[in-house]
């Protein structure tokens, strides 16, 4: 399998292989190659050796692409696409008229009802994982059609918390 990703300004190119008898994965980054074993993984953590050093690999998705903690240092990194287009509801919509979270994580607080009018951008849904708080929008304005999210509920990328009809005239991301 082979990837572009972009590290800041740099696009590198990184390719791995499927996981042999022992579980190591051969990952090459720009052609430098990393012999890489999976020990555990938790929620944003994995449990990682590298080359035979074993590291905790920090990883926690955002509206502007995934940040990974590795190795004393934090970086951002994201598809070159997804540096120039910008995606449905910020901070983790799935386009259109729904938004979901970018990453696992537990509903904190949930600011609307159905029925309720909001604009462009309007704080919908509060969570919060591995202390880092994410406040979810409306991706257009609109009215809120259903309501899928409770305050403590373990959500997931993909789960649809809220639903948005969109108003008249309104032009619809994603």
């Amino acid at each position: 399998m082979e990837q572009k990703l972009q590290l800041g300004e740099r696009t590198c190119t990184v390719t791995a292989t499927s996981a042999e008898a022992d579980g190591t994965r051969r990952i090459a980054v720009d052609g430098r190659e990393y012999a890489v074993v999976v020990r555990s993984a938790r929620p944003g953590v994995f449990d990682v050796v590298v080359d035979g050093r074993p590291a905790s690999l920090h990883v926690a998705r955002g509206p502007e692409g995934t940040w990974v903690g590795f190795a004393g240092r934090t970086r951002l990194v994201r598809e070159p696409e997804t540096a120039t287009r910008r995606r449905g509801a910020r901070a983790g919509g799935a386009g259109g008229g729904t938004v979901t979270p970018s990453f696992p994580s537990v509903v904190v607080a949930v600011l609307v009802s159905v029925g309720d009018e909001v604009r462009k951008n309007q704080v919908l849904v509060v969570i919060s994982a591995m202390k880092m708080e994410a406040r979810l929008v409306a991706p257009h304005a609109g009215t809120v059609r259903a309501i899928r999210a409770a305050v403590g509920a373990s959500v997931k990328p993909g789960d649809v918390l809220v639903e948005i009809e969109a108003a008249k005239g309104e032009a619809v991301d994603g």
